[in-house]
């Protein structure tokens, strides 16, 4: 048993007052995955756990919850897809009987809304509770689109009116910026994901500093309007250019030093996001995170506990950060400096310090940087999975 009466995710979120928790992955599935999660714990601990676990979501009473907000993506989509097809198969089976003309991209595309949308009544109470400053749920534009600024904003205009709490997630390449300006001149919430690097969520939030500003000269309402800014730390880090760079420098990548080294990005933009005199009006949010170094540590969540910043946390990581953490202290560690040692060796790599410093990677080559050219290939992969989930049901329809 704990030697904490509340959880781990309970006391990070107690860890300051302006840490915000949100749930990487469809609301949807929250109810499964509790039950998985219940199912697997000790005998003694399934109560206490089936407690804990509702105060994160409770889908009986959603304006009291501990995840203030969603993050969801085409990969997550699909997800919902192989966890409860027994219902998602009758609403792609609906759309596919209604629609005989329209393409399987297009079922496959109002698939994604129509599953948006539910997740997004499902914290529709919250948000209004909140008078808007909570309860968002992401909704992403097509990751196939990264320098298509049209498409990305007629989708994101699309995406929008689903729903009054919906922020739209948009890449994190020049083109993406652009839209993410555009967004947010009209008064639109914006998620910008596809982001790895202190540069590129620099020149996001000089993107929506900008769009706030020509908005505000035109008097657009900004009563339900917020910018996050999605740092991907641990795809960051897994990228094998990281482990050749390092070996160039003749220095061992450890599971240590990666771990800190997303640490690192998440401190240092952090800082900047929440330093007065820059005027930014973003929040950092981090997702991605990794359990390590060794299997005592949870580097990425506890060394950024306290910060003025969201977490959005998938699945997996719960339940490594809840098993790992369940009897160690979660405390502000936001503003402690990354180890002197730890971070001369990182800056001697070239592949990390151009991620750390401000002006360490162009807006144009944001899309060369490796993990975002690995992320946006597996989200793209998603989206054309989801595809072919219709073409199988059409199938089975015919």
């Amino acid at each position: 048993m704990s030697t904490y009466e509340k959880s781990a995710m309970q006391r990070l979120a107690e860890s300051s007052e302006d840490i915000e928790l949100w749930w990487d992955s469809s609301p949807l599935i929250f109810d499964y995955w509790v039950g998985k999660m219940v199912d697997k714990a000790p005998l003694d601990e399934k109560e206490a756990l089936k407690k804990q676990l509702k105060i994160l979501f409770d889908s009986q009473s959603p304006a009291d919850t501990l995840f203030s907000g969603v993050t969801t993506n085409p990969r997550l989509t699909k997800k919902v897809l192989e966890l409860i097809p027994e219902v998602v198969n009758p609403i792609i089976d609906k759309m596919i009987r209604e629609n005989p003309a329209k393409s399987n991209y297009k079922i496959a595309w109002k698939f994604y809304k129509a599953i948006t949308e539910k997740g997004a009544q499902l914290y529709m109470p919250l948000f209004e509770k909140s008078k808007f400053k909570k309860g968002y749920v992401s909704a992403q534009v097509d990751p196939r689109l990264i320098t298509d600024v049209k498409e990305m904003l007629l989708q994101a205009l699309e995406l929008k009116k689903i729903a009054p709490n919906i922020i739209v997630k948009c890449p994190g390449s020049k083109e993406g910026i652009y839209v993410i300006q555009v967004l947010t001149s009209l008064g639109i919430p914006t998620n910008a994901t596809l982001v790895f690097s202190v540069p590129n969520a620099m020149q996001v939030a000089k993107a929506v500093k900008r769009g706030y500003e020509i908005g505000s000269q035109w008097g657009v309402d900004y009563s339900q309007w917020r910018s996050v800014i999605t740092i991907m730390i641990g795809r960051f880090e897994e990228r094998p250019q990281f482990v050749e760079s390092a070996k160039s420098a003749g220095i061992e990548l450890t599971e240590e030093l990666k771990r800190w080294a997303g640490v690192a990005i998440a401190k240092k933009a952090c800082q900047l996001l929440n330093d007065k005199n820059n005027g930014y009006l973003s929040k950092l949010l981090l997702c991605s995170a990794r359990p390590g170094p060794g299997p005592e540590n949870i580097y990425h969540i506890e060394k950024v506990a306290g910060g003025n910043l969201v977490y959005t946390l998938n699945p997996e990581v719960i339940d490594d950060f809840l098993r790992i953490c369940k009897n160690k202290d979660i405390y502000n560690q936001v503003n402690e400096p990354v180890p002197a040692a730890i971070m001369d060796k990182l800056l001697k790599i070239l592949y990390f310090k151009a991620g750390f410093d401000e002006d360490g990677i162009k807006i144009e080559d944001f899309i060369n940087q490796p993990a975002f050219v690995y992320t946006k290939e597996e989200f793209s992969g998603s989206m054309k999975e989801i595809e072919e989930y219709v073409i199988e049901r059409k199938a089975k329809l015919s």
